[in-house]
């Protein structure tokens, strides 16, 4: 017990940043949580948000092009006779100016182009819809990719910490073995090559206690990228600067469990598990998708053998003054535009692309559903061998608590030394190290389980898991509402009461 005592206070101690910086409480959910709006995942939504540019694009299929071009022209005529006449037919449509001085003319056109495109108003639109469903999917990817990669940077830099504890202890013995082959060169026990060997160990431990912070500072750091909260989720009220946080501080006494039994639809077994691998991976979503898009750009480059056109009609009014001989007429135009490809090689071989594209698009669909069906089984069996090595890793840590117990008895009864109960330490730490780091490995594996039967946004969903609240700006009210409340409420100003 009273070894125990010693290492929860070494726990508390390891479980502090490194000295110089500023450590914030993190823990397993909160780190999930945050990882779900780092700038990666916000990409992805940014990526979402441009897909569904792609339908209003569309419209152009169906929407005709409209251009209002107005043309006013002073025309003078400085030289010539009082009957000499000017005619400009791109202007006036051939109506004749006679007589000297200012000769205004204006004309005033409203062009129309209904288009005329067979290929694009039957598969353009159903091609955007199922582009955007291909980024949600993709959306849905990153997420899933981005919290599991928390969730490994999380136990990871605690993982580094419990080391940090049995680094710390074997220092502390290497240190003690130095002192005690002095006494005994001293006393003339032992050899000057004995205590160049515990000098040389005690570097070695020194070294060795550096590395483990080193490693720790730099998975720190790197679980610090993935909960970095992008910028664009702050009010931008102020410049914000972008940096990394300066290190966490982790409660080394928590589990951590993930819950899975909680999850409704858990699979049982192997076969279970791959069988909803199958059914619900969203890499196999995306690839069906994919499919569905290469099948309807075929059709698409198929009915481009129709042609393409347009429908223009143009409503054109021309004035000219009336002195001048100019009188005011109006003008329709309408007609059609309509190409037909007879021979174009182009064409041909877009065609054929696309019907190989669709081959390609099943071929990646029956891999992906290969390799899912492999994933699911190899997740599986990870989660089995993690709950053997966790349960061995349990009795391995009552073996070296079994020793350590003696190692203190045999203290008590003046049979052993402080060293040996300090190495005693080393290895109950050693334990209690690998016993965390096989717990840790049994979380991940659970983990796994979940991405690979496509449970993982699921769980974060059933508990609460999900990024805090931001803070939304005020925005001050635009010309419209204050308008509509000066009017509504008759008071001057707009003020409401």
């Amino acid at each position: 017990m009273e070894a125990k005592g010693i290492l929860i206070a070494c726990f508390a101690l390891c479980a502090q940043a490194p000295e110089g910086q500023v450590a914030s409480a993190i823990n397993l959910e909160s780190a999930m949580a945050r990882s779900l709006e780092n700038v990666r995942v916000v990409q992805a939504s940014v990526a979402t948000r441009t897909a569904t540019v792609a339908r209003f694009e569309a419209l152009k299929h169906f929407v005709p092009l409209s251009s209002l071009p107005q043309l006013v022209v002073g025309l003078s005529n400085i030289a010539g006779r009082s009957s000499s006449a000017s005619i400009f037919p791109d202007v006036t449509g051939g109506t004749p100016f006679f007589g000297e001085g200012l000769v205004h003319a204006e004309l005033s056109r409203a062009n129309m182009f209904f288009p005329l495109d067979p290929s694009g108003q039957i598969t353009a639109l159903p091609i955007a819809n199922e582009g955007i469903r291909a980024k949600r999917v993709m959306e849905d990817l990153v997420r899933r990719s981005q919290v599991e990669l928390a969730a490994q940077s999380y136990f990871e830099a605690r993982r580094l910490r419990h080391a940090a504890i049995t680094a710390s202890l074997a220092s502390k013995l290497a240190s003690r073995v130095e002192e005690q082959v002095s006494r005994k060169i001293v006393q003339g026990q032992a050899h000057e090559l004995d205590l160049t060997q515990a000098r040389t160990d005690k570097s070695k431990s020194g070294i060795f206690v550096s590395e483990i912070d080193k490693t720790s500072r730099i998975a720190q750091r790197r679980l610090a990228t993935l909960l970095h909260s992008s910028r664009l989720l702050t009010p931008q009220d102020r410049m914000l600067p972008v940096r990394l946080e300066e290190g966490y501080e982790f409660d080394l006494s928590r589990t951590d469990e993930v819950e899975i039994s909680t999850i409704s639809g858990i699979p049982a077994s192997r076969e279970e598990a791959v069988e909803m691998a199958r059914r619900r991976r969203l890499e196999v979503r995306l690839l069906i998708i994919g499919v569905e898009i290469a099948k309807l750009q075929e059709s698409r480059d198929f009915l481009k053998l129709l042609g393409v056109g347009s429908l223009p009609i143009g409503l054109s009014f021309k004035n000219t003054t009336i002195p001048n001989g100019g009188p005011a007429t109006l003008g329709l135009i309408f007609g059609t535009l309509y190409d037909i490809p007879a021979i174009d090689i182009g064409l041909w071989s877009n065609i054929r692309r696309a019907r190989l594209e669709v081959a390609r698009s099943q071929l990646d669909l029956e891999k992906a559903l290969l390799e899912v069906e492999e994933d699911a089984g190899n997740a599986w069996d990870r989660l089995v061998q993690s709950t053997l090595e966790h349960e061995q890793k349990l009795r391995e840590e009552k073996l070296a608590e079994e020793t350590r117990d003696r190692a203190g008895r045999l203290l008590q009864q003046k049979q052993a030394i402080d060293i040996d109960v300090l190495a005693a330490d080393v290895g109950l730490s050693q334990a209690i190290t690998n016993r965390w780091t096989a717990w840790f490995n049994l979380q991940l594996a659970r983990l796994d389980l979940l991405r690979s039967t496509e449970l993982l946004l699921d769980y974060l969903r059933d508990r609460g898991i999900a990024p805090p609240a931001r803070p939304v700006p005020a925005k001050e009210p635009g010309m419209w509402a204050r308008l509509c409340a000066r009017i509504g409420n008759g008071l001057p100003g707009g003020r409401l009461p």
